[in-house]
């Protein structure tokens, strides 16, 4: 990403060229965004920006994680930061911003920017897949040799096992942070269930000025990481939770920034998904077919412009196909739909 980089943030959390600026321009949204809400412009904005943030922290490998998960900037935490940030300083002087966040992996990097250590600002709410019984236990010699070594032969209890970005999201370790793990896979009456009865109290004893909503629809059903079984609806259904919240504390003031969610039905073209309009079902004839044939070359499935060789394929295990082959009935696109239809309705 610059040239003095040393390629620290673990094999997942790679850039190209544009990948720096793309961060940067995530920033700047979620801070207009804040002006937008704030200044009351609108109730609610969502932010589609890539790449994802919640694992970036103030150093890499935030909170002993193996790698920066995908993230480079965090958008999330810049938007709160600037939001509580005095006039004086060229924020916006609000007392209380809360960040809940429903990414399938718990955001361990907007806990170490926000919530190291308590700040009366800051309410930090996770809903994610974890927990001990699947990341492990620390070993802290309080318990008996058999108690030590039946934890060790639960899923998670040896060292290399467990759910990224590890345990920094089993336990809370202040009033300013809520994490909440909901198992092996995130279903939708675990987060409905966390959603109501230790959320909402949360949230409503908190009383923040604004919501940030940690998006990340990775949770689905059909996501390739295979650790939610959430709707598309659900979706939808968890977004009105957080308006209602919204609406409770904070006359609906909703920030919402894209996260993870990898869903999408890439691998190859679905018969003519990305022909124009007038060659959709043309009809037989030859020349039609033929014209089809030389404009479907150049809508490519992912374009990355003249950085991309011409020889090199994008070579997707059969597994992976299969699964996201799925995401054509429903998948992240849907989610987002959904999540943004919500916001809508409250707006």
């Amino acid at each position: 990403l610059t040239d003095d980089s040393e390629g620290e943030g673990g094999e997942d959390t790679m850039g190209s060229r544009g990948s720096y600026t793309a961060a940067v321009a995530g920033i700047a949204a979620a801070l207009q965004a804040v002006n937008m809400v704030v200044g009351g412009k609108c109730v609610n904005v969502f932010c589609a920006v890539r790449p994802p943030g919640h694992h970036a922290g103030r150093d890499l490998r935030p909170m002993n994680a193996i790698s920066n998960g995908f993230c480079l900037l965090n958008a999330a935490a810049c938007a709160a930061l600037y939001a509580t940030a005095p006039q004086s300083e060229g924020g916006l002087g609000l007392k209380r911003v809360c960040v809940i966040d429903f990414d399938v992996h718990h955001g361990n990097g907007t806990q170490d920017i926000l919530c190291s250590t308590h700040d009366s600002r800051f309410l930090y709410v996770s809903l994610h897949a974890g927990g001990a019984h699947i990341n492990g236990y620390d070993d802290g010699g309080n318990g008996s040799e058999t108690d030590d070594n039946l934890r060790r032969s639960l899923p998670g209890g040896g060292k290399n096992e467990g759910i990224f970005p590890g345990r920094c999201g089993d336990t809370s370790p202040h009033e300013g942070v809520l994490n909440i793990p909901l198992g092996q896979k995130v279903t939708a009456q675990a987060i409905g269930n966390a959603l109501v009865s230790q959320v909402s109290p949360a949230v409503e004893a908190f009383s923040p000025e604004l919501i940030v909503l940690s998006a990340g629809f990775d949770a689905h059903k059909h996501d390739p990481l295979g650790m939610g079984g959430l709707s598309a609806e659900d979706f939808g259904s968890v977004t009105d939770v957080a308006c209602q919240m919204a609406f409770k504390s904070c006359s609906g003031r909703v920030l919402s920034i894209l996260e993870g969610g990898y869903g999408v039905p890439c691998c190859r073209i679905k018969n003519d998904l990305f022909l124009p309009n007038n060659l959709v079902n043309g009809g037989d004839s030859t020349d039609q077919a033929d014209g089809a044939s030389k404009n479907l070359a150049a809508f490519k499935i992912l374009d990355l412009g003249d950085d991309l060789p011409t020889s090199m394929e994008d070579d997707v295990p059969i597994p992976l196909q299969q699964k996201l082959d799925r995401c054509h009935a429903e998948g992240f696109l849907e989610c987002v739909k959904e999540h943004v239809s919500s916001l809508a309705r409250h707006g």
